[in-house]
């Protein structure tokens, strides 16, 4: 198996927002050379102007600290929203031309992937069977726009990320239907699988089990985003002795999961969301230990 260990530049928001002081932290301070880049850090994306002038400092943060960016990702800000699970149509398309836009940015920026949440239904659509249905199957026709549109300007896959409620993409199978293998006309709809969003009420045995999920999905998977979570919430903890202690992810154990699963080449990507509260030097600090941790266990396993 092939890994490669990276981090979504997500811990940077409101701390580090320029492209070249997050792009700094990411080669000079944590020692890794692949950057997976949250849309929140994106700035400018409704106005062309402003989109273009962040696509270039972006890309010349990038180059100058010699890092690369395979993906693009949704970012808190998406994560707020319906998106294409809107109740409503006229957002519903709204969210479509956003991820159209989107999919454009990513290949300015150089990517070959982008997506992540994509989306939710309401409350009222959920109780509905009927309504329930109809979200499901436009979330399905609005991926294979999306796929296609990402075929068109040289995208190689998009990703969907399994999720915390019952309402999103949360379980095996509602994931499984998103799944497609693409062709000439749409590229391929990976899984991106996070490891602490197994925590879905509702759901219990294998659906709350990050390893079952690893088993299951591993030989096609592309990505998984790393954090620290115990089995109550979606927390994005990083991997310090502290986090450890209570948390269930353990980075050998994830590995040897994936290999024994037939995973082939897969990016792990940390996706650690400090507290806005939390003091910048511990932030730092918990950036450090979690790379730190994951690359011991790639090199024991000689994987790096």
């Amino acid at each position: 198996m092939r890994a490669r260990l990276g981090i979504n530049n997500c811990f940077a928001l409101k701390r580090w927002p320029r492209p070249e002081d997050w792009a700094q932290v990411v080669r000079d301070e944590l020692d890794l050379n692949l950057v997976e880049l949250s849309l929140d850090l994106v700035e400018g994306l409704d106005t062309p102007a402003e989109r273009a002038l962040s696509v270039e400092r972006t890309r010349a943060a990038l180059e100058k600290h010699g890092l690369r960016a395979e993906t693009t990702f949704t970012g808190l800000t998406a994560y707020g929203l319906n998106l294409l699970m809107h109740p409503d149509p006229e957002r519903r398309d709204a969210a479509l031309r956003w991820y159209r836009m989107v999919i454009d940015v990513t290949a300015q920026l150089g990517a070959e992937a982008t997506g992540g949440h994509v989306g939710t239904m309401s409350v009222p659509d959920w109780k509905d069977p009927t309504r329930r249905s109809a979200r499901w199957s436009d979330l399905r026709r609005a991926l294979i726009e999306i796929s296609g549109h990402a075929r068109d300007v040289g995208l190689s896959h998009f990703l969907i990320e399994n999720l915390v409620s019952l309402r999103e993409p949360a379980t095996m199978d509602g994931v499984e239907e998103l799944l497609t293998e693409g062709g000439a006309a749409h590229v391929p709809v990976r899984l991106c699988l996070d490891v602490g969003h197994q925590c879905v009420a509702g759901t219990e045995g294998d659906e709350r089990d990050p390893y079952a999920w690893l088993q299951h999905f591993g030989s096609r998977l592309v990505e998984v985003q790393l954090q620290q979570s115990d089995a109550l919430g979606d927390h994005h903890w990083p991997f310090t002795p502290e986090r450890n202690a209570t948390g269930r992810i353990e980075p050998g154990r994830v590995l040897d999961t994936l290999t024994a699963s037939g995973a082939e080449d897969v990016l792990l990507i940390l996706e650690i969301i400090p507290a806005w509260e939390e003091d910048d030097g511990q932030v730092m600090e918990g950036l450090r230990a979690s790379v730190e941790l994951w690359k011991d266990a790639l090199q024991r396993r000689g994987l790096q």
